[in-house]
Formats: C-alpha cells, sequence, structure tokens
C-alpha cells in the first residue's frame, strides 16, 4: 500500500500531491462515500493524464492505464484492481479517512471499490453500459 502511494506521488509530483492530501484530509473524513469517490476518481484521471508512454510492468501506472484502457477489469479482481485499490486505501488512511465502510443496514463497503468504478466508468454517458 505504502509503495503504490509512493509511486502515485513521484507521477502527480510533490506539490500536486501535497494539494490533493489538503483535500483530502479537509473534505474527505466526513464526505458521502459516492461523493467523495468522485473526486478521489479525478485525482487518478489526473495523474493518468501525467504518465510517459511506457509504463514498468506491475507499477501503479500501468495499472491505472489498465483499468483505463479495458475498464471491465474494475469488476474483477484483476491485478490491476488490486493495485488500484490498495492505492485509495492507502490515500484514505494518509487523509484520515475510512477506507472500509458500514452502510445503515449494517452492510460493509468501500471507498476505493467506488472509486474503481467511477474511475473505470469515467467516460460513459448515463444509461450506457460500461
Amino acid at each position: 500500500m505504502e509503495r503504490m502511494v509512493d509511486e502515485f506521488k513521484e507521477i502527480v509530483g510533490d506539490q500536486h500531491f501535497s494539494s490533493f492530501l489538503t483535500l483530502l484530509k479537509e473534505i474527505g473524513p466526513d464526505a458521502r462515500t459516492h461523493r467523495i469517490s468522485v473526486v478521489i476518481a479525478s485525482i487518478l484521471r489526473f495523474a493518468v493524464n501525467q504518465l510517459p508512454p511506457e509504463c514498468e510492468d506491475g507499477s501503479i501506472a500501468q495499472a491505472l492505464l489498465g483499468l483505463d484502457e479495458e475498464p471491465y477489469l474494475a469488476h474483477e479482481q484483476s491485478d490491476e484492481h488490486e493495485m488500484v485499490f490498495d492505492l485509495v486505501d492507502g490515500l484514505c488512511s494518509e487523509a484520515n479517512m475510512m477506507n472500509e465502510r458500514e452502510s445503515t443496514r449494517g452492510e460493509v463497503y468501500s471507498i476505493a471499490e467506488n472509486v474503481i468504478l467511477e474511475y473505470a466508468a469515467w467516460y460513459n454517458r448515463p444509461g450506457e453500459e460500461s
């Protein structure tokens, strides 16, 4: 998890990472999952635009590109899914947010799962299948 956060920081740069973390610390802990998920997905989208054309195998950069190019991987327990999940879990931890949450009906869910789905469906219009 820490490795994923460190790689992400290298991708976006220290200044952007610090700004993103400040934002998440300010609005994240009390945010509703469906709202903070879109914010974090947009941060991941920003990171993808910073990537070089070639990415190292097994890197968070490759995982982000994989989910971007093959959104169906967001619904599977793929390596890309697991890596991005760990990244979001790490970002939540750094921002003092609980990734794992419980609904009023007692169902356990996570911000990371919601972020991955938002990220993968970023360019879908309402009513379209991903």
